[in-house]
């Protein structure tokens, strides 16, 4: 249970590094004068997209890869609002599967998406496309709030011996922590920020290789820069593009465990803390047999537009290789159909991306 959880928290603490330093890059693209791709969306009040996001957690230990947890959903963006300032949209989930339910965060997934299946996030942009806010956060935060507690219950009805290693009122502290904000209400809704989170900024076209120190760690960051080609008529346009970037981190192992212990340590039982210490030697020992140099994070993103700025697809990598064993998250969002103010197409299949 100690490894489980401390994969989980380490996972979160690591790959906020390499996306930190992704969203740096972006920031410095902005002030390129040259030619560029500007990221603009063109939406029209009624414009709808309806997307699939597919989602997998699993654990590569040796010749043994173990899946932790698959789950797949749809959804539809409506935008019902273009003015001056920008535009008013909504989210609106439409399905939920759950492939994998035998692990902690497998669980509490399954929770709270029961509850946020009867949510709809009504969001703003501003006049590029880009995400401002979440007008409807506070109904969100309450909604959130119930599924918290419903999440807990489902995790200690399951799991009898987990109060003994982590008090049950020190997790659902934490994690009406993270619901109590606008902007923790923002988080979990990631798939907006990946859909609407580089709207409004430029980009040079070409492949760009860079080493850096930023976050304090050594990284190699490449990101590639274009416009896509044309392979189905039905679906593509000439002036689709896309972004995609890699960052490899390095982080020495000491940081590795401090990253993940201190937060654990927040929430563990006096009981569990004492031999919390003895935890951290034994898996500090085998990293610096596995990976003397360090823990390396890989962080794959990849963004698609369509030429009126509609996001295409978005998919991320997440790979944290501890040597002995590598945790990888993937995140792959396609767009399954598209009713535009020009293109209007009726069509009683979701497998087919129709106009």
């Amino acid at each position: 249970m100690r490894r489980t959880l401390l994969s989980f928290i380490l996972n979160l603490c690591l790959t906020s590094i390499a996306m930190t330093a992704w969203s740096q890059n972006l920031m410095l693209s902005q002030e390129e004068p040259e030619d560029e791709i500007a990221v603009v969306g063109y939406f029209s009040k009624n414009d709808t997209m309806t997307y699939r996001q597919t989602h997998n957690k699993y654990k590569v230990q040796g010749n043994d890869t173990t899946a932790s947890e698959s789950y797949v959903e749809e959804f539809m963006i409506v935008v019902t609002d273009s003015t001056s300032d920008g535009y008013k949209m909504k989210y609106i989930p439409l399905s939920f599967t759950l492939h994998d339910a035998d692990t902690v965060t497998s669980l509490m997934t399954k929770a709270m998406s029961q509850l946020m299946q009867s949510v709809e996030c009504e969001f703003t942009t501003d006049e590029m496309g880009l995400l401002k806010s979440i007008t409807n956060w506070r109904e969100i935060r309450d909604q959130l709030k119930k599924g918290v507690k419903a999440t807990c219950d489902t995790l200690y009805t399951t799991i009898p011996d987990l109060d003994s290693i982590m008090p049950r009122k020190s997790l659902e502290n934490i994690l009406l922590l993270q619901v109590s904000t606008e902007e923790g209400i923002r988080d979990s809704f990631e798939e907006l920020e990946d859909l609407f989170g580089l709207h409004g900024y430029t980009f040079k076209p070409g492949v760009k290789e860079e080493d850096t120190e930023e976050e304090g760690y050594p990284q190699h960051i490449t990101t590639s820069i274009g416009y896509t080609p044309i392979e189905n008529e039905q679906e593509d346009f000439d002036g689709d593009y896309a972004i995609s970037m890699q960052t490899t981190t390095t982080i020495p192992v000491e940081d590795v465990m401090d990253l993940g212990f201190g937060v654990l340590s927040m929430i563990m039982s006096d009981m569990a803390n004492d031999s919390l210490e003895a935890v951290r030697d034994q898996i500090v020992d085998s990293l610096k047999i596995a990976k003397p140099n360090g823990a390396e994070l890989i962080a794959k993103e990849y963004y698609g537009f369509f030429l009126n700025g509609w996001p295409k697809e978005y998919y991320s990598e997440e790979k944290v290789d501890l040597g002995f064993v590598q945790n990888i998250e993937t995140r792959y969002i396609e767009w399954i159909s598209r009713n535009w103010h020009f293109y209007i197409h009726d069509d009683e299949s979701t497998e087919n991306k129709d106009i």
